[in-house]
């Protein structure tokens, strides 16, 4: 068997001959036969080397299993390169085998599709620029039947905007006359209710003359007649009845001038009222027709305005109808460059394979190649695997004797550690 294998890249590595790990296995399966016989005398000396042996033995065994271990799993790592490498030079010879099987009706097929790939591509070209022209005429008339539609309608908004304008003074004169109205009525109410204060207070104190002169008068009637009264008492009392009655007559007096003052204020204040009432309704009258004119030239106006924008909707949709027609046919310009360049690689493919034999014929001599080659490595790993499972089964009472030794010397050392750490 070959002392080296092969490596993905081509080079070789060394690895130990199948001679030399059976040779470890062949020392290790002896290393027993050393042993002193059990009726043999043994020395302390020749114990303590007997263990320093099998210790050491012990260690080149594991190192041996793990040296065989290493180089089998190489190999079997090296086995999967090969394979993957393999599969994927077989994949590339396939490949090329089928197109060049087909090679005339590919290039027939594929130069057809470009073909139309290319037709496709200069209609959807002359399509776009035809609707990218219309788009740009329908857009200048937009433009001209907005600029149209300003001129037409601009004097009816300045109309409505006029009209409404004295629409808006109208009521603010009519809010303002129907303030007055309610104060002059407001102020009617004040006048009735000063005039009946004033008149019952003139009335009180007509009541009261007359109380004080019917008292006086009383009085001079008892001086006249009990016959005691001086001259000079009676003529007294006669002056308070003469003073009294001048009272009361111009108590009386009082209440007539009240009265005919007071009226005369309720008549004005009545007087304001009908004039504001009377302006109110001709206000009113006016601000009605004020906004009957005002809603009538806003409604002409937003009639008008109306017609117009429905107008020039309409052209801005048919304008949108064309931008999406144009994003539609340079969509399909783009998906027919798609099939032509796929087309194109499959075609330019399909003639540099069929240009190029004798890259198939390296592809076939490659594959050989590694045919052969996967076939030695697979031996070498199945070698490799029986080596390393004999070695495991040769070296396995060395590799137990190392590890319970090691177990024993750890087991010791602990008993020593303990030992001196308790206090005597």
């Amino acid at each position: 068997m070959p002392d080296n294998i092969e490596t993905e890249g081509g080079a070789f590595e060394p690895v130990a001959s199948f001679e030399k790990i059976d040779e470890t296995a062949s020392q290790a399966e002896g290393a027993s036969d050393d042993t002193p016989s059990r009726g043999e005398a043994t020395s302390p000396t020749s114990v303590a080397s007997g263990a320093l042996g099998s210790l050491k033995d012990g260690l080149d065994a594991i190192g041996a299993v793990r040296s065989a271990a290493k180089q089998h799993s190489d190999a079997r790592a090296q086995l999967k390169r090969l394979k993957k490498e393999l599969a994927k030079t077989q994949s590339v010879l396939d490949h090329r085998t089928e197109i060049e099987s087909r090679y005339d009706e590919i290039v027939s097929e594929k130069t057809a599709e470009i073909e139309d790939a290319r037709r496709a591509i200069l209609a959807s070209q002359e399509r776009a620029q035809q609707l990218e022209a219309e788009k740009s005429e329908l857009e200048g008339r937009l433009q001209q039947m907005k600029a149209e539609h300003e001129t037409a309608i601009r004097p009816y908004r300045d109309l409505m905007e006029s009209t409404k304008g004295r629409s808006d003074d109208a009521a603010k004169s009519l809010a303002e006359i129907r303030r007055a109205v309610k104060n002059a009525d407001q102020q009617v109410a004040d006048a009735a209710k000063r005039r009946e204060q004033r008149i019952a207070n003139a009335n009180r104190a007509v009541d009261n003359a007359q109380e004080r002169l019917r008292k006086v008068e009383s009085e001079l009637s008892s001086l006249q007649s009990g016959g005691n009264a001086s001259p000079s008492a009676i003529q007294k009392m006669q002056s308070e009845v003469v003073t009294e009655r001048a009272h009361l007559d111009a108590a009386r007096d009082e209440v007539t001038r009240t009265t005919a003052e007071c009226q005369q204020l309720v008549d004005n204040a009545q007087t304001h009222l009908w004039t504001q009432k009377q302006s109110l309704e001709t206000v009113e009258r006016q601000a009605n027709e004020a906004k009957r004119e005002s809603d009538a030239h806003r409604e002409e106006y937003e009639r008008l305005y109306n017609s117009a924008l429905a107008e020039e909707k309409a052209l801005e949709e048919d304008i949108s109808l064309r931008k999406k027609s144009i994003d539609e046919a340079n969509k399909e310009r783009i998906e027919s460059e798609r099939l032509e360049s796929e087309a194109q690689a499959l075609l330019d493919e399909a003639n540099d394979i069929h240009a190029t034999p004798e890259v198939t014929q390296q592809l076939k001599q490659g594959i050989e190649d590694g045919e052969a080659a996967l076939e030695r490595q697979e031996s070498e790993v199945n070698s490799l695997a029986q080596s390393e499972r004999r070695l495991r089964e040769a070296t396995r009472a060395q590799r137990f004797v190392f590890i319970g030794v090691a177990v024993a010397v750890l087991i010791v050392i602990a008993l020593l550690i303990w030992f001196f750490a308790i206090p005597h």
